[in-house]
């Protein structure tokens, strides 16, 4: 779905070095070697075999509506790609009651906005969810609510939330089900349990739980469910709305089809998934040293090496897998915007920003990142023609989804 965002430094020093200070102190308690799926998952051997600026709610070209009951005609997939911006990930934002959600043009402009009340679980885990159509979001900690690119936001049902409990949900393309984890933020170990349930409601089937690890729903790919896992909640790490791994699961048994990414050693990071596959970060050395690819994997378990002198630490993968757009480190060129095809060549345009942070792609030419002066910006990378974005806040995901 998305990258992180840091605040910035001239230029961009304070970001760079918040993030290698995060990746280096924090990612080895984040990113332990995980077991994919709960430990009382039946679908475990079957897997295995196989701070941001203070935003305000952008003015939308187009007024949105208060929330009212959903319509009962089926919505038709949207014409076009819009990437997904928010508010209230981290900084001062972190504080505030309310949070915004807005649906963003390759031009940069603001195609619709709405503003919900606020519900935290960690920044690693996602409270919206794109279908063909509409942008699912959270209102408060139940309230599941729907966003158009014209303009039309309504409120589907209220999820049903215990006290304690937060909730992260993924709907289908088809708007016909949604996917959702209930995650107890109390408790000491991580209690996930996931069902799945018509988007109306009704046809409740309790999928998977877990005691141990902490699971939710990213998306579909078809009919199979994708979720992302993590070790533990690590509400500190510098992997904002990114797993350290994902399954895919078949939503009727919870049946594990394949893992990507999962398994890893200290130091490995997993970033968006595309129709393509997941930008992972694999390294292959001992358990005390580093030998680090920046890999492709596909969603049938293949995995593809893009050469880089530098391996890709905040990199986002186009949609169709044919480039990686990476912010270097030393000891190559700190804060550089870089932009490499599958085979580790360089393929920026001239005139392509010096400095930045990759967000994310709103599709395969238009890339989102953040300048040195914590502004979002939408560059294409063919023409390296250059656009603010009218949102604030940081870009996680796509409508359509990616994958």
């Amino acid at each position: 779905m998305t990258h992180p965002d840091l605040r910035g430094r001239s230029p961009m020093r304070g970001a760079r070095m918040a993030v290698f200070a995060i990746a280096c102190a924090l990612v080895a308690a984040c990113l332990q070697t995980p077991n994919a799926l709960p430990e009382n998952s039946p679908a475990r051997s079957a897997a295995r075999s196989t701070p941001e600026p203070s935003a305000q709610p952008s003015s939308p070209r187009l007024a949105t509506s208060s929330p009212t009951p959903t319509a009962t005609r089926k919505p038709e997939p949207v014409n076009g790609r819009y990437g997904v911006v928010v508010t209230g990930l981290f900084g001062p934002a972190l504080q505030s009651q309310t949070y915004t959600v807005a649906l963003v043009g390759a031009d940069g402009r603001t195609a619709a906005s709405a503003t919900a009340a606020r519900v935290r679980i960690g920044p690693e885990i996602s409270t919206v969810s794109a279908s063909s159509s509409r942008l699912y979001f959270l209102d408060g900690p139940s309230r599941l609510r729907y966003l158009t690119p014209d303009g039309v936001s309504a409120t589907v049902r209220d999820l049903s939330v215990g006290s304690g409990e937060r909730v992260a949900f993924a709907v289908s393309p088809d708007d016909l089900r949604i996917a959702v984890a209930v995650i107890d933020v109390v408790a000491p170990s991580n209690s996930v349990r996931l069902y799945i349930e018509d988007l109306g409601g009704g046809g409740h089937r309790d999928l998977l739980t877990s005691r141990s690890r902490v699971f939710w729903p990213v998306g579909w790919r078809g009919p199979q469910l994708v979720i992302g896992t993590r070790e533990d909640r690590c509400p500190v790490c510098d992997t904002f709305y990114f797993p350290s791994g994902y399954v895919v699961v078949d939503p009727n048994t919870g049946a594990g089809v394949v893992e990507l990414c999962t398994g890893g050693t200290q130091q490995d990071l997993t970033r968006n998934a595309t129709a393509a596959g997941v930008l992972c970060v694999k390294n292959r050395g001992p358990q005390d040293g580093f030998r680090v690819d920046t890999v492709v994997v596909g969603w049938d378990g293949s995995e593809r090496v893009v050469p880089m002198h530098c391996w890709a630490q905040g990199g986002a993968l186009s949609p169709n897998g044919e480039l990686v757009a990476d912010m270097e480190y030393r000891p190559c060129r700190e804060g550089h915007l870089r932009i490499i095809d599958r085979a580790g060549r360089s393929a920026a345009p001239t005139g392509l920003p010096d400095e930045g942070r990759p967000g994310g792609w709103v599709d395969d030419q238009n890339l989102v990142y953040r300048a040195t002066n914590d502004r979002l910006m939408v560059v294409n990378v063919v023409t390296a023609k250059v656009s603010p974005l009218e949102a604030e806040g940081t870009f996680v995901a796509n409508l359509p989804p990616n994958f």
